[in-house]
């Protein structure tokens, strides 16, 4: 008699969403009472308001029914920007000493210490940023418990921020046409190193899985960019001879600069922008949409995947309204831009499957002791 053949278990891939049940008036008393405190403490209190502000958002954040919690303290981001301030002040002193004995006896015009200062800065700033985003990403992942297991990154930041800045001048110089091989290759480490617990993520994609629409995007937006540029042109010409001004009228504005000269620059700054929002904005939110779900969908936590179906549309919407809320409230409309990042989030990210929690256990590294200042950049974990 033959035996019964047995069936692999398939895993449950029940669908879900994470829900955000945050209320924007809450969120508003804490940040209001957050820029109080600024103004009488002259912004040294803007740590633990920053702290206050995450706490809410995590509470309010849910999967499977569980909420998120952030441990973070504010005296970590204290610290972590004391060590900037330090850290600044040495290489400001290491800076003094080469200007001392190095620039002392030459003479360059316009070249003072302060200005070697700033150059240096400016410099090394864009390969720290890159490392500052990766520490910062790791502090808050520390920071942040689901069913009481620690969240958390690996990887270094230092070896982060080396690639993505010779990724990025590399795109740069070859006209953007790397984007998606940066996109995807700068993905992955902030993806792969993630975990949740002893539970890692995996990320799958490849970036020559999205050049095909890359390459249609970008020819696609050199032409808009062209046609925005003859529109602008032409609204700019019509609406000189409807002033009265010809060539040489328009030559003169700009040989004698005037009030009037600022008012028809400021005017032509709307024109081309607004024509910039219609025509290259609605492009790139496609792009950006299509991208988005691509990674998604090629990011995994074990047996879990993920998926969202964000639009073009939605992307637009979304951009356009936080840049309106930002700009017509003077920087206070963030709350507002907060929740609606998290509503969006909880409305277009899809879960299928939930992690086995017998097989999750807490990872052995908690993680750096001090938060998204100069120590977390330069990776000296432990210290």
């Amino acid at each position: 008699m033959a035996q019964p053949t047995a069936v692999a278990a398939q895993p449950d891939l029940t669908p879900s969403r994470p829900v955000y049940d945050g209320q924007l008036s809450e969120l508003y008393g804490i940040y209001l009472r957050h820029l109080t405190l600024m103004v009488l403490t002259l912004g040294w209190s803007r740590f633990w308001g920053r702290t206050r502000l995450r706490r809410y958002l995590w509470n309010h954040v849910s999967i499977l029914g569980d909420r998120f919690e952030y441990r973070g303290r504010g005296i970590e981001l204290f610290l972590g920007f004391v060590f900037v301030l330090v850290i600044l002040g040495l290489w400001g002193g290491l800076m003094w000493l080469v200007w001392e004995f190095v620039f002392h006896e030459v003479t360059l015009p316009g070249l003072g210490f302060l200005n070697l200062f700033y150059l240096s800065i400016a410099f090394i700033g864009i390969p720290l940023a890159f490392v500052g985003q990766y520490a910062g990403l790791r502090y808050r992942l520390t920071r942040t418990r689901w069913r009481g297991v620690r969240c958390g990154m690996a990887g270094s930041a230092w070896s982060y921020g080396g690639l993505a800045t010779v990724m990025n001048m590399a795109n740069a110089m070859t006209g953007q046409l790397l984007t998606p091989l940066v996109s995807v290759t700068l993905a992955k480490p902030r993806l792969a190193n993630a975990f949740l617990g002893t539970l890692r993520l995996d990320f799958a994609g490849r970036a020559g899985d999205i050049y095909g629409r890359y390459i249609g995007y970008y020819f696609l937006n050199i032409a808009a960019w062209g046609l925005v540029i003859v529109v602008g042109i032409t609204a700019v010409t019509l609406g000189g001879e409807r002033l009265g001004l010809t060539g040489e009228a328009f030559a003169e504005l700009f040989t004698s600069f005037s009030l009037r000269t600022v008012l028809i620059l400021v005017i032509g700054f709307f024109v081309l922008y607004t024509l910039f929002g219609l025509m290259i904005l609605p492009l790139r939110c496609w792009w950006q949409a299509y991208l988005l779900r691509y990674l998604v969908a090629r990011t995994r936590a074990g047996n879990v995947l993920f998926a969202t179906a964000v639009s073009t549309r939605q992307i637009w919407g979304f951009l356009v309204l936080n840049y309106l809320i930002v700009v017509m409230t003077l920087g206070l409309g963030w709350p507002w831009v907060m929740h609606r990042t998290l509503r969006l989030i909880s409305r277009q990210l899809w879960i299928y499957g939930a992690p086995d929690g017998a097989a999750v256990g807490q990872p052995s590294d908690r993680g750096p002791r001090f938060g998204e200042g100069l120590l977390d950049m330069f990776d000296v974990t432990g210290f």
